[in-house]
């Protein structure tokens, strides 16, 4: 199915409802089909066709969601640009998916006239904030600094008619590349197709009905796939997309308010910051259905902090760019928490350290390094199989198919499912620590350390270790000023896992290093404290 279907049958069920407001700027289904259809045909004439790659790099707003749905209505591929990366990795980026015409938001600009004579295949260039009537510079900037021939989108439109176009794909052709974020080496490219997308989208929201309307609130960058799947699923259920440029919590307080938003997806630093935030007690939140959140470990004490603030449902989330975002869920029952007997409310509590169980249309199990499957409890790497996982890393056939070896999509997560398929992830095969043979996964002691009641947040990575080859290393950051000793962490832990895992090296820190999903950079920590030594 061509994913183009979503806005052209939204459009003819519910027309005249809004189909997405940002910053002012509003637009009903059926403003939304006719701006598709002119930017479609403006691509068309700039030569884009089947199988192109159009890039954009900007912050969310409507225009960049009209560029995806026009190029999915010509068969070309969208590749949104993570503008956080480095100038290396967006120029890597732009090369590797060998675009052929990019869209630029103003506060872009300048960075990509830095990097523009890097990018090897680019023949136009357009701008979404650009005055219409304007080329190139703004007033005291010069046109070399912005690139010379800067064409103003609102100019695009206005030049071409809102004709219908749809051009035949092919389930497994690519509809959108999404780079996932690069630690040692440059991002991958992971391709998602036609059907990965329709097979997720339609899998997870029923299709756009006259007699129901819900507000969905975008508050992830699109270029992450939560992001691009939200684009999706919002206007194949009919809904209207109350848009964020960018995350902010009294913005998302203000919106969720002034558009009565009834779903919205978070990452769990955002729902911090928004439980933290000043106005979040006196702000109307009623209108709230549901708040989904993943794309990082949520800590034990947000998700119980969560149970409790909000009257809506929640929901974990679980998945991976490769895998067109969620495998497992853990939802809004889960959350919710008995009065009643002991055991009962023990084990609802417990299942909140789980990403929950498997999606209806993907299988999720557990294996041990010869690809075996594990039974219940025992730990192996998380693996996925079903009809909406990537087809593949652009231009990376061997990460490809090691990434996707013996049939499953090998997530590189450690974990291990209860007798009722609940998954529990213990951490990373990459960060698994290998102390005198036995494995050891860093997840598992993070979370018994953050039980600590002086501990508010806690990292383990291994460490070089002459006799037992590596040792365990707790970065911690302490709450409320109270360190707590060594000893009373390490006794802590031996008391609760087996003595082996318990740490042997500690290092306080005011905060973990972390990327913009809130996800701990390992990476980092192994350079700032890799040493096997306290600090």
């Amino acid at each position: 199915m061509n994913t183009s279907e979503f806005l052209m049958i939204a459009a003819s069920v519910v027309p005249d409802r809004l189909a997405m407001a940002c910053d002012g700027d509003r637009r009903t289904f059926a403003q939304l089909q006719e701006r598709v259809n002119r930017l479609a045909n403006a691509l068309q004439s700039l030569g884009v066709g089947k199988g192109d790659r159009v890039a954009a790099m900007a912050l969310n707003s409507i225009p960049y969601i009209e560029t995806y749905y026009a190029c999915a209505k010509l068969g070309a591929v969208f590749v949104p640009l993570n503008y956080r990366a480095k100038n290396e990795e967006l120029s890597y980026m732009v090369n590797n998916s060998e675009t052929k015409v990019m869209f630029v938001g103003e506060r872009y600009l300048d960075l990509t006239a830095a990097i523009r004579p890097e990018f090897q295949t680019v023949q136009q260039f357009i701008c979404y904030d650009l005055p219409a009537g304007r080329h190139g510079a703004r007033p005291g900037q010069t046109p070399a600094r912005l690139g010379e021939g800067m064409t103003p989108y609102e100019d695009l439109l206005a030049a071409h008619e809102p004709e219908e176009l749809f051009v035949d794909v092919e389930d497994q052709d690519a509809t959108i590349i999404i780079y996932t974020s690069g630690t040692t080496a440059m991002p991958k490219g992971v391709v998602l197709t036609y059907l990965s997308m329709s097979v997720y989208v339609t899998n997870t929201v029923e299709p756009a009905n006259p007699e129901t309307h819900d507000v969905t609130l975008l508050s992830v960058p699109i270029y992450h796939v939560a992001g691009a799947t939200a684009i999706l699923s919002s206007v194949w259920g009919g809904r209207t997309l109350a848009v964020l440029p960018q995350f902010e919590p009294q913005a998302w307080l203000d919106a969720v308010q002034s558009h009565r938003v009834t779903h919205s997806f978070v990452v769990p630093t955002m729902l911090s910051r928004i439980m933290d935030h000043p106005s979040f007690g006196k702000s109307d939140l009623s209108s709230l259905k549901l708040i989904a959140y993943g794309a990082a470990p949520m800590p034990y004490e947000t998700v119980t902090r969560a149970v409790d603030a909000f009257q809506c449902g929640l929901m974990n989330a679980y998945g991976q760019t490769e895998s067109t975002s969620t495998l497992t869920f853990l939802g809004p029952e889960d959350h919710q928490i008995p009065e009643g007997p002991p055991e009962e409310r023990e084990r609802k509590l417990r299942r909140l350290r789980s990403v929950g169980r498997a999606m209806d249309d993907v299988v999720v199990a557990i294996i041990d390094p010869q690809g075996e499957l594990r039974p219940s409890g025992q730990e192996g790497e998380i693996v996925a199989q079903g009809a909406r996982l990537m087809s593949g890393y652009l231009g990376r056939h061997d990460e490809t198919d090691e990434a996707m070896r013996g049939g499953w999509l090998h997530t590189g997560d450690v974990g291990w499912m209860d007798e009722e398929g609940y998954v529990f992830i213990t951490g990373r095969t990459k960060d698994l620590i290998i102390r005198g043979g036995e494995n050891i996964a860093p997840g598992e002691i993070e979370a018994v350390l953050e039980q600590h009641p002086a501990v508010a947040e806690a990292a383990v990575i291994g460490v070089p270790d002459v006799e037992w080859g590596e040792e365990v290393k707790a970065v911690i950051v302490a709450r409320g000023g109270q360190k707590p000793s060594t000893e009373e962490l390490t006794a802590f832990v031996k008391e609760r896992l087996a003595s082996y895992k318990a740490p042997k090296h500690y290092a306080f820190v005011d905060e973990l290093p972390r990327n913009y999903l809130g996800k701990v950079l390992k990476t980092d920590l192994r350079k700032q404290h890799g040493e096997g030594k306290d600090g």
